[in-house]
């Protein structure tokens, strides 16, 4: 071969090569720069969010709908169930300003990313003051390392790796899910202080009901009753002392209830175990009041519904789900809380 020729061969190279490393790093600086963009073309600033749509697939059994009312947020799709309004606004204040690194613009590799028709992503749906739709974010897979997830505008083929967690604002830890009702409600089911509680009564099936009562030390010379301290007694079926710690450890399960999920309360009585429910617990309180726990039959746990047991208050209709656990470490037998000898 001629010297002429080699040397032109040389030069073809050459220029192939350069071009290939410039594709490559221009490629490299589109999809690994940290310049982000914005993914609303919505300022939240001034914008009230009135409703909030987080849905994956067709039909109601996969959409959260939450809805703000004048003084609180709800969960339509949970029977107007009440919703944690802390949860909420921080799942507003992921999406505020939220920006993403560039990815891609072909809708041929949008199902790479989890995205587009022929995926399941999930949709998050804003809408505003008067129930206008404002816009909407497909969320996709999570990227193989790192953290964040792919996204996109319904409708475009840009994605952008998005490193805000806005999944876990979801409930959604391990990647893109159904979306569930109980990630967002206010499963608050009672709540008080340990001196609000006075009296404790624990009914289980035929068993004779436990009646147990705080015991104060005698009024000083003002007439005052400290009640910062106390000591337990039972007084049905019989009257003996108990161990100090073990009811306290009841009484502090009581301070603070809370449920997994709730259940529809228009369901039967009977099928949740709540009629004439084997295990209640009646709380005297300090004010004058009582409260009344009714426990009845277990759920399992399916399509991402954690498993409970079927819970009323006396305060209302609202039928909720406690973790079988929870219950339990309210019922316990007499020889259980006797002082150890």
């Amino acid at each position: 071969m001629k010297p002429r020729n080699i040397m032109i061969m040389a030069a073809v190279v050459v220029v192939l090569l350069a071009v290939s490393m410039f594709q490559k790093m221009s490629h490299r600086r589109s999809v690994a720069s940290s310049d982000t963009s914005a993914l609303f073309d919505i300022s939240f600033e001034g914008q009230e969010i009135n409703r909030i749509v987080v849905a994956r697939g067709e039909g109601d059994s996969t959409r959260v709908v939450l809805e703000r009312l004048p003084d609180r947020w709800v969960a339509r799709s949970a029977w107007s169930q009440p919703a944690d309004s802390r949860k909420v606004e921080e799942l507003l204040d992921a999406l505020d300003g939220l920006r993403g690194e560039f990815r891609s613009e072909s809708a041929e590799v949008l199902t790479d990313y989890g995205l587009g028709p022929d995926a399941s992503p999930v949709v998050v749906t804003l809408y505003g003051a008067e129930w206008q739709e404002l816009t909407s974010l497909e969320l996709g897979d999570t990227p193989p390392s790192g953290t964040g997830v792919f996204v996109r505008e319904p409708g475009s083929d840009a994605v952008y790796l998005c490193r805000t967690n806005v999944l876990g604002k979801l409930g959604m830890w391990q990647g893109p899910a159904d979306p569930q009702n109980h990630n967002f409600l206010d499963l608050k089911v009672h709540a008080c202080e340990r001196q609000d509680i006075e009296a404790i009564r624990l009914h289980v099936g035929d068993q004779p009901s436990l009646s147990m009562e705080k015991v104060f030390a005698a009024p000083d010379s003002t007439g005052t009753v400290d009640k910062s301290t106390w000591e337990w007694v039972l007084v049905e079926p019989e009257r003996r002392p108990l161990a100090k710690s073990k009811v306290d450890a009841i009484m502090t399960a009581l301070t603070s209830v809370q449920a997994a999920d709730v259940a529809d309360p228009k369901g039967s009585w009977e099928d949740y175990g709540l009629w004439k429910a084997d295990r209640r617990v009646e709380i005297a309180l300090a004010d004058g009041t009582d409260f009344e726990l009714r426990f009845g039959a277990a759920r399992p746990a399916a399509d991402g519904k954690p498993d409970g047991v079927y819970t009323m208050t006396s305060n209302d209709t609202t039928v909720w789900v406690v973790k079988g656990f929870k219950a339990d470490s309210i019922f316990k037998d007499l020889e259980s809380l006797l002082p150890e000898e």
